[in-house]
């Protein structure tokens, strides 16, 4: 449990220093409302609730696939392969945001030098 409450005050601390970089704010913004198109887009097309339309929303995007729920219709599955590309890759990019500057604020503090930006 000790190890679950470190990791997450790290993560709470390099989210606030993420959201102040313009690529984060960006992507993560990119990520919310691909969340959202998807979300209603599956409460309307397959009449599901609104935690089931987030929730197959999320599972997809963060490629976990448990397959409680699937779309039934063609137009169904075809936005999920776009919306799955999106959302695969929205979440990567603020995952790997979000670890750069996470590492990058460990460094620091340790007095290491932070690593070289591409």
């Amino acid at each position: 449990m000790f190890g679950f409450v470190v990791l997450a005050a790290a993560l709470a601390t390099a989210g606030r220093a993420a959201w102040r970089q313009p690529s984060f704010r960006g992507a993560a913004l990119s990520l919310l409302t691909v969340l959202a198109t998807g979300t209603v887009f599956y409460q309307v097309h397959e009449r599901w609730s609104l935690l089931d339309s987030l929730y197959f929303a999320v599972t997809t995007g963060l490629t976990i696939g448990y397959g409680d729920l699937a779309p039934t219709t063609t137009l169904s599955r075809v936005f999920t392969m776009l919306y799955a590309a999106s959302a695969v890759s929205l979440f990567a990019m603020v995952g790997g945001l979000l670890a750069r500057i996470g590492l990058t604020q460990r460094q620091s503090r340790r007095g290491g030098r932070p690593p070289e930006s591409p």
